[in-house]
């Protein structure tokens, strides 16, 4: 493999454990789905119908704006490609919006991560900066506004790079997962030296 072009999601996994790319990508491992996926697949679907019902508000817009959801992403210029949740287009400018099943704002570096490949693809499909993300939490669809800094796309690159290092290795990367996250992940039984 000489070009890698990852799903924004690895990025995100990634943050989580180095080795779920390499078990994913490297081992081409299609783990059983859990239930949290599915019930993070039904609340994508809940909240983009929510969010079609709502006012722009909750993003300190007030002008007239629109949503666009399930956008399609690519560049091979960033070796990315993804899925967004929704891009809100108000006030000549572009925010990336990312639904997240949970009821509490719990927001993480991986979250970030996610929010900023989106950010970096949709800049380069649509040749405008993006400043500012945000992330609908739970049924209540609790609003964060996340802003996207030189620090955070540095950030992203570098895992980005990271990750391609390693399928090109074709080796399992070391992880520093605590056995709380080993326990709720899909390739457990695929790492024979945790826990």
């Amino acid at each position: 493999m000489n070009q890698f072009n990852l799903p924004v999601s690895m990025l995100r996994q990634y943050c989580f454990c180095p080795r779920i790319p390499y078990f994913y990508i490297a081992r081409n491992i299609t783990p059983v789905e859990k239930e949290w996926m599915s019930q993070g697949i039904e609340e994508h679907k809940r909240q983009e119908m929510l969010s079609k019902r709502r006012n722009l508000s909750r993003f300190g817009i007030s002008t007239i704006g629109k949503i666009s959801f399930n956008v399609e992403l690519y560049s091979d210029k960033l070796s990315l490609h993804g899925i967004c949740d929704a891009i809100l287009s108000a006030d000549s400018e572009l925010s990336i919006i990312e639904f997240k099943n949970s009821d509490y704002d719990k927001f993480t570096m991986e979250t970030a991560v996610q929010l900023c490949a989106y950010a970096m693809l949709c800049e380069e499909k649509y040749g405008e900066i993006i400043k500012q993300c945000f992330v609908l939490y739970g049924s209540k669809g609790k609003t964060r506004k996340v802003n996207i800094d030189a620090s955070i796309r540095s950030k992203t690159l570098e895992i980005r790079d990271h990750i391609i290092k390693n399928l090109k290795k074709a080796d399992i990367p070391p992880s520093s997962a605590e056995e709380n996250k080993c326990g709720q992940c899909e390739f457990f039984n695929f790492c024979a030296d945790r826990f």
